[in-house]
């Protein structure tokens, strides 16, 4: 659950160069009873547009963290609209889980994507995300906000800590890799995926 408590979020909220331009100005993860919510701002060194389009691109998730086994639309994106199915991995300490989303994904071209968990279509019993993306300097500042309350059980008092960890640390990684696409640049090797 470590990737994974965060669904479709964190690890597409951020992004950075090959070598350090992507930065978190803020994060932060609040635990209330079973929900989760995340807040977080993050500065990429990569185009607006080039950041929405890598948001949206749902086929390829999986370059972006291992925390995604596959990802794929079901319905295209019409009239701002879409459905996309989500199969992740992850774990808090020797917990592990697999799990399955389907996420309504509605748009606001060039500046905002949110997605809404399907309950009866995933193992969480509701959710949402939105990334507001903004144009910042050379760069681009995206906003990731999501609650989540996930059907199953998370460790209450180590899970929230080691998902923080897991967020700063492998979070950035997923960013950079985010950032690349966005500015249109290959992925660094160094940065490459690496599957479990």
């Amino acid at each position: 659950m470590r990737r994974l408590a965060l669904t479709v979020g964190l690890a597409l909220a951020l992004a950075s160069a090959t070598v350090a331009a992507a930065e978190f100005r803020t994060l932060e993860l609040i635990r209330d009873a079973g929900r989760f919510r995340i807040e977080s701002d993050v500065y990429l060194e990569a185009p607006p547009d080039g950041v929405y389009r890598a948001l949206i691109d749902y086929d390829n998730f999986e370059r972006f963290s291992s925390v995604f086994v596959e990802s794929r639309m079901l319905e295209p994106i019409e009239d701002n609209t879409g459905l996309v199915f989500f199969h992740m991995r992850g774990c808090v300490l020797m917990f592990c889980r697999d799990v399955e989303l389907v996420e309504r994904i509605d748009v606001v071209p060039e500046t905002r994507v949110e997605i809404t968990i399907i309950p009866d279509r995933s193992e969480m019993r509701e959710g949402w995300a939105s990334w507001d993306i903004a144009a910042d300097g050379d760069g681009t500042l995206v906003r990731y906000v999501a609650e989540v309350e996930p059907k199953f059980w998370i460790p209450p008092v180590i899970g929230p800590f080691v998902i923080r960890t897991v967020l700063k640390s492998r979070g950035i990684r997923a960013a950079r890799r985010l950032e690349a696409v966005a500015a249109g640049r290959p992925i660094p090797p160094e940065l490459a995926v690496q599957r479990e």
